[in-house]
């Protein structure tokens, strides 16, 4: 995982906590997929005790205090990264094997 760090106590990363919205008339099986899969990454980005701001660009930057704070936010895009890896198992198990990532 690639951290952007642009000063001491600052790190950007791309956000990692989104996953695309089904498309109208999209089959229940991939929206609950989509759903559950937003629901745990919302979870993730909701346990990180760090201050962040949204960029207008998608990226998110954080401002950790410590090299604790720094490993947070590193296991956290980690963990929401495997969130999406999981997803786009899911959504290829389904039927039509849609990859929507």
């Amino acid at each position: 995982m690639a951290i952007d760090v642009a000063a001491v106590g600052e790190c950007t990363v791309e956000d990692v906590w989104r996953v695309p919205a089904a498309p109208v008339g999209e089959a229940r099986e991939v929206r609950a997929a989509l759903r559950s899969a937003q629901t745990a990454l919302t979870a993730i980005l909701e346990r990180v005790e760090v201050h962040v701001v949204l960029r207008d660009d998608g990226r998110l930057t954080f401002f950790p205090h410590d090299a604790d704070e720094l490993a947070a936010v590193s296991a956290a895009v980690d963990a929401a990264r495997a969130v999406h890896a999981h997803l786009v198992g899911v959504l290829r198990q389904l039927p039509g094997g849609r990859d929507h990532h």
